[in-house]
C-alpha cells in the first residue's frame, strides 16, 4: 500500500479501504488521478467514493450491484449450483415475460427442446412395441421445432439483411472489404442450397468442396 501511494499522492478524506482497492490500479497515472476524481453521488450531492464506486473503477465486483450487469452476474455467483441454478431458472421462467424473453433467445429456445426431448426419451426407453405411439409423438415434435429452427434463420438472416443493407447506399468499400463480404456471401448462397437439398430432397450429407467453402477455405 504504501509503495502504491506516496504521501504526498494519498488524498484527505479518502478511506484506508478506498486507497486499498485502488491500489490495484496497475497504471501510476491513473490510479493518482482516479483518487482525485470521485464519481457522482447517484443520490445528489457532492460527489464521494464508496467501497463499490471504487470497486467498479477496478473491475471488481460490487457489495451491491445497481446496474443490470452488475445483478445479472450477482445471479450467476448465486445459481453457481447446478440445482440452485434450476431452481431460479423453473422460478423465473413461471413470470410470463420472462418465458417470452427467454424463448425468443435461439440458443435459449434449442436448449429447452433439447431438454424436452432428453425427457420425453426417457420416458419411452421400453418396449418397442408398447413405446411405438410415443415415439411417434416424439418424432414429430423433433421435426415440428427442426421446422421451426429452419424457419427461423432464414427469417432472421432476411431481417438483418433487410436492416443493414439499406444503410450501405454510398459507402465506400476497399477490395479486401467486397473480397471478405463475397466470400461470406457465398457460403450463405453455399448453406441455402445446402437447406434447399436436405428439404426438398432429404439430402443432408457434404460433399468435399462444399466442406471446405463452409469453413471459409474453399474457392
Amino acid at each position: 500500500m504504501a509503495s502504491r501511494w506516496p504521501k504526498e499522492r494519498r488524498r484527505t478524506g479518502v478511506s484506508h479501504t478506498i486507497h486499498k482497492i485502488l491500489a490495484s490500479l496497475p497504471d501510476e497515472q491513473e490510479r493518482f488521478e482516479a483518487v482525485n476524481n470521485p464519481p457522482p453521488n447517484p443520490r445528489g450531492g457532492p460527489a464521494r467514493w464508496t467501497h463499490d464506486s471504487a470497486k467498479r473503477i477496478v473491475g471488481w465486483k460490487v457489495d451491491t450491484p445497481e446496474s443490470v450487469q452488475e445483478k445479472v452476474d450477482a445471479i450467476h455467483d448465486l445459481a453457481a449450483d447446478d440445482q440452485v441454478a434450476a431452481r431460479v431458472a423453473t422460478d423465473f421462467l413461471r413470470r410470463p415475460a420472462v418465458a417470452s424473453k427467454a424463448m425468443a433467445d435461439d440458443t435459449a429456445r434449442h436448449a429447452v427442446n433439447e431438454a424436452q426431448f432428453d425427457q420425453f426419451r426417457q420416458q419411452v426407453q421400453y418396449g418397442q412395441e408398447e413405446a411405438a405411439p410415443q415415439l411417434d409423438q416424439l418424432r414429430r415434435m423433433e421435426h415440428t421445432t427442426q421446422f421451426m429452427d429452419l424457419v427461423a434463420a432464414c427469417t432472421q438472416f432476411t431481417v438483418t439483411a433487410g436492416r443493414i443493407v439499406p444503410n450501405l447506399r454510398g459507402e465506400p468499400y476497399d477490395d479486401a472489404e467486397r473480397e471478405t463480404v463475397l466470400r461470406g456471401l457465398a457460403r450463405v448462397r453455399a448453406s441455402a442450397d445446402w437447406i434447399e437439398n436436405a428439404v426438398t430432397r432429404g439430402e443432408v450429407d457434404l460433399d468435399e468442396q462444399l466442406q471446405k467453402l463452409l469453413k471459409g477455405s474453399g474457392e
